[in-house]
């Protein structure tokens, strides 16, 4: 089968989804299926198509998403001189894996989140501790390990406090154009997200902005099996403040200011 190449990659969560060879297309040209999971079809066509565009003219090559229906998985076909198709389907296959295995944290956030968790090992270790003084009748003891406890407690709040802050700028700092009227949680805990949202519509407040402010808290598709955990505490936090907004779709939400 000449000019024509196969291979297979991991595009669906928690299952091996495959890329496989077609015969030649109708025009002659090599010609490749890629299965993609319906949940990261977004990220290959990208806002109002650009993404798909890129590929397209970057690589030379013809991509078609097909089934964009309640298919799932959703067939992408690749064609093109193999080069082209070769292309391609590196550049698919990078974007679908940043889209099943983002880094949200980016390298300072992740650092801080280390410390963090070290703090809180650290914190229990040393109450394993102080329960075992107070209960062989050492007091002087024990409320010296209470105060290693929450010396440790406090050193794990400043580092996760920090984390947020890096995560907050990885996913936000440069990336959009929207400058202060769009926020995104991804990586984020939920109280960590609510103390950034008051803080940027207070900021709004103050400088008497109005608009539209979007908020990107995810669809929960990297949540694990209980699904979505930002976007409902953020909606529940908005109605708490009766604050107008919209559900713009699956994971994102329009705050009316």
């Amino acid at each position: 089968m000449g000019g024509v190449f196969s291979c297979c990659s991991c595009f669906a969560p928690a299952a091996r989804a495959d890329a496989y060879v077609t015969t030649l297309d109708a025009a002659g040209r090599a010609c490749i299926d890629v299965m993609c999971a319906k949940a990261w079809v977004g990220r290959l066509i990208g806002p109002g198509g650009t993404v798909l565009a890129e590929l397209k003219s970057t690589t030379g090559a013809s991509i078609e998403i097909g089934g964009r229906g309640g298919a799932d998985p959703v067939t992408v076909r690749i064609s093109g001189t193999p080069a082209q198709v070769r292309a391609a389907q590196a550049m698919v296959s990078k974007l679908v894996g940043e889209a099943e295995h983002p880094d949200y944290e980016g390298a300072a956030g992740k650092k801080w989140r280390t410390e963090a968790d070290r703090c809180a090992r650290a914190a229990e270790k040393c109450a394993e501790e102080k329960d075992k003084l107070f209960g062989a009748g050492d007091k002087a003891g024990g409320r010296e390990k209470l105060g290693e406890v929450k010396d440790w407690q406090r050193k794990m709040h400043v580092a996760n406090a920090q984390a947020a802050d890096e995560i907050f700028l990885n996913r936000n700092a440069g990336k959009n154009h929207h400058g202060d009227m769009r926020m995104d949680f991804h990586g984020l805990r939920k109280a960590e997200a609510i103390a950034v949202l008051e803080k940027r519509l207070e900021k709004l407040r103050v400088g008497k902005r109005r608009g539209e402010l979007e908020l990107i808290p995810g669809a929960g598709h990297h949540s694990g099996g209980g699904g979505a955990v930002l976007k409902p505490a953020i909606l529940r936090w908005l109605r708490e403040k009766n604050l107008a907004f919209e559900v713009k779709n699956a994971g994102a939400i329009v705050v009316q200011l």
